[in-house]
């Protein structure tokens, strides 16, 4: 009953804006700027780590998270060579990690799951142990922007390529180039289907009526029954609403029909013996091209087959509605749920000026006074993700198996390269907070603390204690939270967890003296679920 009681004074805490000890407009303090920074960059500091930042300084950390390519992180990529299918390519995984009943004799490591338990755990140690914490954090971000499932057949496999060599390599470039490199990948194609899609009978020109005839007739010799070519709008829906303009952007369903039209014939090539591809590829097919006249956003296209596609993707890379839909998402992750408009309208200028130069677009959001507004310290509630890779860092855990301690994340409903909807996993606070997701949050700090002989990944609820007396809860709370929270604690914050100082599940009074004997791992897992904890 106590954790219940527990679980529900912080749910209560945490729906309601994060309450400042100072007056709204005073300006964050050192130590603040340097938590704010580790927190919204990063995934929040590991031991001694906000000290070393705050003596830089934030801006200074921050210029050099920008700049990723020269920071030294030679300890966390040795981690990743524990991980052989990150250096894979489709069809190597496919081969190596066949499904059962396509298994080879000699040649099968493992089913397709292990390719996910491993990706995702390569994801979760970034997070942990990489130096270039804006690099792992845009990874997600960028990933759940072009969101793809594993759980849609081929892309269990391509997931791998995916993030490797489509959207890591493109984050700090032009947004024009990283959209480009999705919407030519075999992965996005065959999650939203536009490797199906086809020129359309009833809307493609008389002069392709034989073609279209002749193809369907192939198809319904190859099936058991009539086949027919046809338009799939998925992936045109999904490109205006979700990756450029936005859902006001400013197009009709009309748009989303001629720019499916459009991209006819932008299909996948798979790796076959007849072939001779070794790998999944970007295909063309000009007769499966609609070539007659469309209008799409007002312009006329026509007969000009891929480049069709690409003066489309031109269009909407440089629209004002995109500059200010990616730059309305970016502010969303790293400053609100809900931003300021005129902070989403600086970061989109900037996003127009410099033709879509997203490492510029960055530097204009943080270092834009508003990011560093003490009304948004705090603000943002963490995801699954966020919270399970901060607990790791700031309790200096010990993971010692990456890919069990990442599976955690499937019980606080997230698990990582299968979330189903082109949407990606929601970026706002409420879908994560009700009593049963911070429930599982806190039995999971609580299982960080206890040291099994399985257990994934183990904190050492003693380690931040130093001279704390081991009987003055008092003293053990304010121990945690400078270790945990950073010293920087709400005063609502402190006093509910004060008043669970009485809990009996936390603490016991000795038989011979009135002395507390106080759990240090119910008392750690507490501060890591406080408010000031799930929130960055």
């Amino acid at each position: 009953m106590n954790g219940v009681l527990r679980v529900l004074t912080f749910a209560l805490l945490l729906a309601r804006p994060a309450a400042a000890d100072a007056p709204a407009d005073a300006p964050l303090g050192a130590r603040e700027r340097a938590l704010h920074a580790l927190n919204r960059l990063g995934y929040g500091p590991r031991p001694g780590e906000l000290e070393r930042v705050e003596a830089m300084g934030a801006d200074a950390w921050i210029a050099r998270q920008l700049d990723p390519e020269r920071i030294p992180d030679a300890a966390f990529e040795a981690k990743l060579k524990d991980f052989p299918v990150l250096t894979m390519s489709g069809a190597q995984l496919m081969a190596a990690y066949p499904q059962p009943k396509k298994a080879v004799a000699g040649m099968a490591m493992g089913k397709p799951q292990e390719v996910q338990r491993e990706l995702t755990a390569a994801r979760l140690l970034r997070g942990v142990d990489s130096e270039r914490q804006f690099d792992a954090v845009l990874t997600d971000f960028w990933f759940n922007h072009f969101n793809v499932s594993a759980e849609k057949g081929p892309v269990r496999w391509l997931v791998v390529p995916y993030e490797r060599d489509v959207i890591r390599p493109r984050m700090y470039g032009k947004f024009r180039d990283l959209l480009g490199a999705v919407a030519h990948s075999p992965a996005m194609l065959i999650y939203l289907d536009n490797a199906q899609s086809s020129i359309d009978p009833r809307y493609a020109p008389a002069s392709s009526r034989a073609r279209i005839d002749r193809m369907e007739e192939r198809m319904a010799a190859r099936g058991k029954g009539p086949k027919r070519l046809g338009l799939n709008e998925n992936y045109a829906r999904e490109l205006l609403e979700l990756h450029t303009l936005g859902v006001d952007g400013g197009y009709t369903q009309k748009d989303v029909t001629e720019l499916a039209r459009i991209l006819t014939g932008w299909g996948v090539a798979r790796p076959n013996a007849r072939n001779g591809l070794r790998d999944f590829a970007f295909r063309f097919d000009g007769n499966r091209h609609d070539p007659g006249v469309k209008t799409f956003l007002g312009e006329t296209y026509e007969g000009a087959g891929e480049a069709e596609g690409e003066r489309a993707l031109d269009r909407l890379a440089r629209s004002p509605s995109t500059a200010r839909f990616i730059a309305l998402k970016l502010c969303r992750r790293f400053v609100a749920d809900d931003p300021p408009p005129a902070l989403v309208a600086r970061v989109a200028k900037r996003f127009q000026a410099t033709d879509g130069d997203l490492r510029e677009t960055y530097r204009a959001l943080f270092t834009d006074p508003e990011f560093w507004s003490r009304a948004h310290f705090r603000a943002k509630v963490r995801t699954p993700l966020e919270f399970v890779i901060a607990s790791l860092r700031a309790t200096g855990a010990d993971v010692r198996d990456p890919a069990r301690a990442a599976g955690l994340l499937n019980q606080l409903g997230m698990p990582l390269y299968r979330c189903e909807p082109p949407t990606g996993w929601p970026d706002r606070a409420a879908p994560w907070v009700n009593a049963g997701a911070l429930l599982a949050r806190l039995r999971y700090a609580q299982g960080l603390f206890a040291d099994r002989p399985k257990s994934p990944a183990v904190a050492d609820p003693a380690a931040p204690l130093g001279n704390a007396a081991r009987g003055d809860g008092q003293a053990l709370l304010a121990a945690y939270e400078k270790a945990y929270l950073g010293g920087v604690v709400t005063e609502r914050t402190r006093a509910a967890l004060e008043r669970r100082l009485d809990d009996p599940e936390i603490s016991r009074a000795r038989l011979d003296d009135d002395a507390r004997h106080y759990r240090l791992d119910r008392l750690a897992a507490l501060v890591l679920g406080a408010p000031d904890f799930e929130r960055r």
